[in-house]
Protein backbone atom coordinates (compact mmCIF):
# COMPACT_ATOMS: atom_id res chain seq x y z
CA UNK A 1 0.00 0.00 0.00
CA UNK A 2 1.41 3.37 -0.94
CA UNK A 3 0.35 6.79 0.17
CA UNK A 4 1.23 9.69 -2.07
CA UNK A 5 0.79 13.14 -0.60
CA UNK A 6 0.39 16.02 -3.05
CA UNK A 7 2.08 19.13 -1.76
CA UNK A 8 3.52 22.31 -3.21
CA UNK A 9 7.27 22.32 -3.81
CA UNK A 10 9.07 25.15 -2.02
CA UNK A 11 11.14 27.61 -3.95
CA UNK A 12 14.92 27.56 -3.64
CA UNK A 13 16.48 24.19 -4.49
CA UNK A 14 20.17 23.58 -3.92
CA UNK A 15 22.48 25.03 -6.55
CA UNK A 16 26.00 23.90 -7.43
CA UNK A 17 28.64 26.29 -6.13
CA UNK A 18 31.64 27.39 -8.22
CA UNK A 19 34.00 25.26 -6.11
CA UNK A 20 32.16 22.08 -7.13
CA UNK A 21 30.32 21.72 -3.82
CA UNK A 22 26.58 22.02 -3.61
CA UNK A 23 24.97 24.64 -1.48
CA UNK A 24 21.88 23.93 0.47
CA UNK A 25 19.47 26.77 -0.03
CA UNK A 26 15.78 26.48 0.73
CA UNK A 27 13.16 28.34 2.70
CA UNK A 28 13.87 27.60 6.33
CA UNK A 29 10.29 27.40 7.52
CA UNK A 30 10.18 25.51 10.80
CA UNK A 31 9.17 21.89 10.64
CA UNK A 32 5.44 21.83 11.32
CA UNK A 33 3.57 19.04 13.11
CA UNK A 34 0.36 17.40 11.98
CA UNK A 35 -2.73 19.31 13.12
CA UNK A 36 -3.00 19.32 16.89
CA UNK A 37 0.07 17.15 17.48
CA UNK A 38 3.02 18.09 19.66
CA UNK A 39 6.29 17.06 18.03
CA UNK A 40 9.90 17.19 19.12
CA UNK A 41 12.94 18.56 17.34
CA UNK A 42 14.99 15.56 16.24
CA UNK A 43 18.53 16.89 16.62
CA UNK A 44 18.76 16.73 20.44
CA UNK A 45 17.27 13.21 20.36
CA UNK A 46 19.91 11.74 18.04
CA UNK A 47 22.33 9.40 19.77
CA UNK A 48 25.99 10.42 19.94
CA UNK A 49 27.09 8.33 16.93
CA UNK A 50 24.32 9.65 14.66
CA UNK A 51 24.89 13.24 15.83
CA UNK A 52 28.61 12.99 15.01
CA UNK A 53 27.75 12.09 11.41
CA UNK A 54 25.66 15.24 10.84
CA UNK A 55 27.00 18.18 8.84
CA UNK A 56 26.13 21.81 8.40
CA UNK A 57 23.79 22.35 5.43
CA UNK A 58 26.32 24.58 3.64
CA UNK A 59 28.75 21.63 3.47
CA UNK A 60 26.28 19.23 1.84
CA UNK A 61 27.38 17.52 -1.34
CA UNK A 62 24.99 16.02 -3.85
CA UNK A 63 22.82 13.30 -2.34
CA UNK A 64 19.97 12.37 0.00
CA UNK A 65 19.82 13.63 3.58
CA UNK A 66 17.61 13.84 6.63
CA UNK A 67 17.48 17.33 8.11
CA UNK A 68 17.22 17.63 11.89
CA UNK A 69 16.58 20.82 13.84
CA UNK A 70 17.14 22.08 17.34
CA UNK A 71 15.51 25.49 17.49
CA UNK A 72 17.33 27.54 14.84
CA UNK A 73 20.17 25.02 14.36
CA UNK A 74 19.87 22.72 11.34
CA UNK A 75 22.06 19.69 10.61
CA UNK A 76 21.99 17.15 7.77
CA UNK A 77 22.56 13.42 8.09
CA UNK A 78 23.59 11.71 4.84
CA UNK A 79 21.67 8.64 3.70
CA UNK A 80 24.62 6.69 2.29
CA UNK A 81 23.36 3.12 2.75
CA UNK A 82 20.76 1.48 0.54
CA UNK A 83 18.75 0.49 3.64
CA UNK A 84 18.62 2.68 6.77
CA UNK A 85 16.72 1.69 9.92
CA UNK A 86 15.34 4.47 12.13
CA UNK A 87 14.41 3.69 15.71
CA UNK A 88 15.22 3.65 19.40
CA UNK A 89 16.95 0.25 19.48
CA UNK A 90 20.68 -0.38 19.49
CA UNK A 91 20.52 -1.99 16.04
CA UNK A 92 19.01 1.12 14.38
CA UNK A 93 21.26 3.04 11.96
CA UNK A 94 19.70 6.34 13.08
CA UNK A 95 18.96 6.14 16.79
CA UNK A 96 16.46 8.46 18.45
CA UNK A 97 16.35 8.61 22.23
CA UNK A 98 12.58 9.01 22.69
CA UNK A 99 10.35 6.43 24.39
CA UNK A 100 7.51 6.90 21.86
CA UNK A 101 9.80 5.82 18.99
CA UNK A 102 9.72 2.05 18.44
CA UNK A 103 12.98 0.08 18.57
CA UNK A 104 12.82 -0.45 14.79
CA UNK A 105 10.30 2.23 13.84
CA UNK A 106 10.81 2.93 10.13
CA UNK A 107 13.01 1.95 7.20
CA UNK A 108 14.41 4.13 4.42
CA UNK A 109 15.18 2.22 1.23
CA UNK A 110 17.23 3.91 -1.47
CA UNK A 111 16.88 2.55 -5.01
CA UNK A 112 18.53 4.60 -7.72
CA UNK A 113 17.47 8.22 -7.45
CA UNK A 114 14.43 7.41 -5.34
CA UNK A 115 14.02 6.93 -1.59
CA UNK A 116 11.10 5.01 -0.10
CA UNK A 117 9.97 5.26 3.52
CA UNK A 118 8.32 2.25 5.16
CA UNK A 119 6.66 2.11 8.56
CA UNK A 120 7.93 -1.02 10.34
CA UNK A 121 4.76 -1.84 12.32
CA UNK A 122 5.52 0.95 14.79
CA UNK A 123 3.24 1.60 17.74
CA UNK A 124 2.91 5.37 17.21
CA UNK A 125 3.02 5.49 13.42
CA UNK A 126 5.10 7.14 10.72
CA UNK A 127 3.79 10.28 9.01
CA UNK A 128 4.81 12.15 5.88
CA UNK A 129 3.50 15.70 5.51
CA UNK A 130 0.94 15.03 8.25
CA UNK A 131 -0.49 11.83 6.75
CA UNK A 132 0.06 8.40 8.28
CA UNK A 133 1.83 6.08 5.87
CA UNK A 134 2.61 2.41 5.50
CA UNK A 135 4.99 3.02 2.59
CA UNK A 136 5.61 5.99 0.31
CA UNK A 137 8.21 7.48 -2.01
CA UNK A 138 9.78 10.64 -0.65
CA UNK A 139 10.24 13.97 -2.40
CA UNK A 140 12.63 16.70 -1.36
CA UNK A 141 11.39 18.75 1.62
CA UNK A 142 8.87 16.11 2.76
CA UNK A 143 8.36 16.39 6.52
CA UNK A 144 8.69 13.03 8.29
CA UNK A 145 7.36 12.29 11.76
CA UNK A 146 8.62 9.15 13.47
CA UNK A 147 6.33 9.00 16.46
CA UNK A 148 6.63 12.54 17.89
CA UNK A 149 10.08 13.23 16.37
CA UNK A 150 10.14 15.45 13.28
CA UNK A 151 12.73 15.60 10.50
CA UNK A 152 12.80 16.60 6.83
CA UNK A 153 13.94 14.59 3.79
CA UNK A 154 16.22 16.68 1.56
CA UNK A 155 17.74 15.94 -1.83
CA UNK A 156 20.75 18.12 -2.65
CA UNK A 157 21.40 18.40 -6.38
Amino acid sequence: MSTQTPHPQPVGPAFPAPNGRSTYDHPTAPLEPAAGEHVLDGLPLLDHHSRERTIEPRLALRGHYLEFEDGAEQRLLALDADVTHIGRGTEADIRLDEHRVSRDHAILVRHGRHVRLLDNRSANGTFVNGRRIVATNLSSYDVIEVGPVVMRFVEVR
